[in-house]
């Protein structure tokens, strides 16, 4: 394998894995907006709702480039 190879490889793992780690984010933000659909209106959920939401679009704003 060569240089270009491994680097190739080494990318396509990471976007892999970012992808592997969008969709866990994603399932984990329906459950907070879940918990506060139900009216668990906790500021503390409200915010990690809100900073899932943003990590998400960061990490997808980071696979398209």
């Amino acid at each position: 394998m060569n240089i270009a190879t491994t680097i190739g490889h080494n990318q396509a793992f990471h976007q892999r894995r970012l992808r592997e780690v969008i969709k866990r984010l994603v399932i984990e933000l329906g459950y907070l907006e879940n918990c506060l659909e139900k009216g668990l209106n906790d500021p503390n959920i409200e915010t990690a709702a809100a900073r899932l939401d943003t990590a998400i679009d960061c990490l997808n704003e980071h696979l398209v480039d």
